[in-house]
């Protein structure tokens, strides 16, 4: 109990700020959720800040909710210290918290796997907001992952690339030491069984792409221009955007680009290589800044949090409002819920669809053009 106290303590000190929200308070009479997130590393300062803003993203969305509703939800938040043998120790507090519908958490794939082990024989839903790993939804019936896994990436994109865009022949080019080989081969896969062929294919590992090697590719690009339709290039960094641009410089290809969501977050396009001026990337988060039901909720976001409502507390709101609207629809009864999930469930986010059949994984993600500067939702696709 006195490790308990302890966290309820640091609990206090982390979320009792001079902005700190209101709404979200445990009542007596209402349905209450766990959110449980790494606000700690271990107990000690963590510097990194998407836990924070993942929850503060949660708590808006169950504020909105109670001014509106009789039913109020009520949030019991923890930290998990990304800490196995912590989370095993949180689990003799969250046993008992009355009325408990469900658990959010966590940000990382690691603590999802976590929490999922200690508390998936409780029975309820375990809403996971950011974690993409593979296997968390086969690790318990519970499990419900928001954020699309890396293969379902590979796929949607195949199916825009094939189905959309009528591409029979495609060029594949990707870095073999990160993720983005498995979102090669999870785009291959799918292109191939939707009737396409993948005719060109070239990697390269990380050293290589710091020695500048992928210069040497341009010829074979050009060469195989002919036989193929497009090209898709995922990327496993971030940083590797501007090696790959820079070394593609000379490149001349005027057909379809394909990327994931990495290549939206360089910053690249002020000046990107000729090739990439209209290149396609999928995106799990999108917003119409312009919009002006999105200023309104952004700016009193801002307010009360002092924390801009982009893409981190984005992904804590769309899985809790997505969460709480499954709730009520279903009477608060989580096995009725978990049973229209089986059966199909397509929630409208701000950032995007959260889309879920008996596989308990997001089966939907934006699909965004690069055109004239910007990057611009093209639309919504699903699998």
């Amino acid at each position: 109990m006195l490790k308990i106290f302890k966290l309820v303590i640091l609990s206090g000190i982390l979320f009792c700020g001079v902005y700190a929200q209101t709404g979200y308070e445990v009542q007596e009479d209402s349905y209450n959720i766990a959110v449980l997130l790494p606000f700690t590393d271990k107990g000690k300062p963590y510097l990194e800040r998407r836990s924070y803003q993942v929850l503060e993203g949660i708590k808006y969305a169950v504020h909105l909710h109670n001014k509106t509703s009789d039913k109020k939800i009520g949030l019991f938040i923890r930290d998990t210290r990304a800490d196995s043998s912590w989370i095993a120790e949180l689990k003799k507090e969250v046993q008992h918290f009355r009325n408990l519908k469900g658990i959010i958490g966590s940000t990382t794939s690691q603590d999802s796997k976590d929490l999922i082990s200690v508390f998936a024989d409780m029975g309820l839903p375990i809403i996971s907001p950011t974690a993409t790993d593979e296997t968390l939804p086969q690790l318990a019936p519970v499990v419900l992952q928001a954020n699309p896994a890396f293969s379902t990436r590979g796929k949607i994109m195949a199916n825009f690339a094939r189905n959309f865009q009528g591409n029979s022949r495609i060029g594949i080019i990707y870095n073999k030491d990160g993720y983005s080989a498995l979102l090669a081969e999870s785009f291959k896969e799918e292109f191939e069984r939707l009737g396409g062929k993948v005719t060109f294919t070239k990697t390269y590992t990380t050293k290589e792409l710091r020695d500048e090697k992928l210069k040497s590719m341009v010829k074979d690009v050009d060469k195989a221009s002919d036989n193929i339709d497009g090209l898709y290039i995922p990327i496993s960094d971030v940083n590797h955007a501007h090696a790959v641009s820079d070394q593609f410089e000379e490149l001349v290809f005027t057909k379809h680009v394909y990327g994931n969501q990495d290549w939206l977050l360089s910053d690249i396009f002020g000046n990107p290589a000729p090739f990439l001026s209209a290149i396609y990337v999928d995106s799990d988060y999108f917003v119409d800044i312009s919009e002006p039901g999105y200023q309104k909720l952004n700016t009193e976001f801002y307010g009360i949090t002092r924390f801009l409502f982009d893409r981190n507390p984005l992904y804590g709101y769309d899985a809790a409002t997505m969460f709480i609207k499954l709730l009520e629809k279903n009477n608060f009864d989580t096995s009725a819920l978990m049973n229209e999930i089986a059966g199909g469930t397509d929630h409208d986010g701000l950032k995007g669809k959260i889309v879920f059949d008996a596989r308990r994984t997001n089966l939907s993600l934006n699909i965004l053009q690069y055109t004239l500067g910007r990057f611009s939702l093209f639309f919504k696709l699903k699998i």
